[in-house]
């Protein structure tokens, strides 16, 4: 399958990584520092009654979407020049990001489970795309050092 016909164009790759670091500071203050935007608050009234929210500001919210998109943008978007090898590379990335992810889930649930397991299914969240970029990236830099290739 030619992954480069499924896959974004790369200018979306350079947008996921400008609103990564703002959704990552935003999405590190809310969850431990309790960091709220004010014109997120929404009052009881506005919400249907469909919708039970015990928290009503939606800080949280845009933090951990606003981060996954960046991810999702980084992660599903062409490099420059897209062969088969990179193709590869993506592809085996994509596989220990998944060996990753169970791995985590299976020490997290042994070790954090009744304490702070929410708090760490929370942050799993996000593994799969973390490990992806991070294996694929050192992949491509390797990959762009052995053949004397500038970034």
């Amino acid at each position: 399958m030619n992954l480069s016909k499924i896959l974004l164009p790369h200018t979306y790759q350079k947008v996921g990584w400008i609103i990564l670091l703002p959704f990552l500071l935003l999405t590190y203050l809310a969850a431990f520092y309790e960091f709220q935007f004010s014109w997120l608050e929404m009052s009881p009234g506005t919400l249907t009654n469909t919708f039970n929210f015990e928290d009503r500001n939606f800080t949280n919210e845009l933090a951990i979407i606003g981060l996954l998109l960046s991810l999702f943008l980084i992660s599903f978007s062409k490099e420059k020049k897209e062969d088969e090898y990179i193709q590869k590379l993506r592809l085996d990335s994509i596989l220990i990001a998944c060996y990753g992810y169970f791995l985590l889930n299976v020490v997290g649930t042994l070790v954090f489970y009744g304490i702070d397991y929410l708090s760490f299914i929370f942050f799993n969240m996000f593994s799969i795309p973390v490990l992806f970029i991070a294996r694929f990236r050192w992949l491509m830099y390797r990959q762009n050092r052995n053949l004397g290739l500038s970034l």
